[in-house]
């Protein structure tokens, strides 16, 4: 009993959203494959541009509350020739109070090939008290594809008060092409309570964090 109660906590916390896109004969950009698990949920394709029905917008939604300790969310994206997808969230990302050395993870691992668009502007990353995330990005982009990827972080419930009491926000992101070369790569790692310059009067004044990679042919 205590062994199948220990497997259902590891597969809850265990999160996978996996989707495959595609331009269809119409020359619209539709899902070819999709599988979720509890807490991870997408939206129906919408087609907000007018003069474009080939860009298929995506909301990403967690059905829970926010991140806990010991979540693992799982992102993979495939985006087939010439299909364009604008994919964002419903909310901000909550990253919850956790007890010392447990940490949240997010993974985003994307393949874009020829011709193919995404955008990524998700809603704020919120970092509560004492929380912890480490987040893990891989894109594999074919040279004639391009991409928008922006995060916007804020270190606290700011209307509270709370800046940067969280414990650390850690991101690995590599972009490569889709014979595996290496374009660049990028760690940010932001502590919190041991940061030495978040009452800088330039970090003091400026607490919200952004950031906006774009790659284009």
């Amino acid at each position: 009993m205590l062994n199948e109660v220990a497997e259902n906590q590891n597969l809850q916390e265990y999160s996978a959203l996996e989707l495959k896109l595609r331009c269809n004969s119409w020359g619209k950009t539709v899902i070819t494959h999709q599988y979720q698990t509890h807490p991870m949920r997408i939206s129906r394709p919408f087609r907000l541009d007018r003069d474009n029905h080939n860009r298929a917008y995506i909301y990403l939604r967690n059905n829970s509350p926010g991140l806990f300790a010991q979540d693992n969310l799982n992102i993979s994206l495939s985006l087939g020739k010439n299909s364009q997808f604008y994919l964002t969230e419903q909310s901000a990302t909550k990253v919850h109070p956790m007890t010392k050395g447990s940490t949240a993870k997010v993974n985003y691992n994307w393949n874009i090939a020829q011709q193919g668009i995404v955008e990524f502007v998700p809603e704020p990353l919120i970092l509560y008290q004492d929380s912890a995330l480490q987040q893990t990005t891989k894109i594999e982009i074919h040279p004639t594809a391009s991409l928008f990827w922006s995060d916007i972080i804020l270190p606290g419930r700011l209307a509270r008060g709370e800046c940067y009491q969280f414990r650390y926000y850690d991101h690995y992101l590599e972009v490569c092409s889709d014979l595996g070369e290496l374009w660049f790569k990028e760690r940010m790692y932001l502590k919190g309570q041991d940061n030495q310059f978040c009452h800088n009067e330039l970090f003091a004044s400026f607490p919200v964090l952004g950031n906006a990679i774009i790659i284009i042919p």
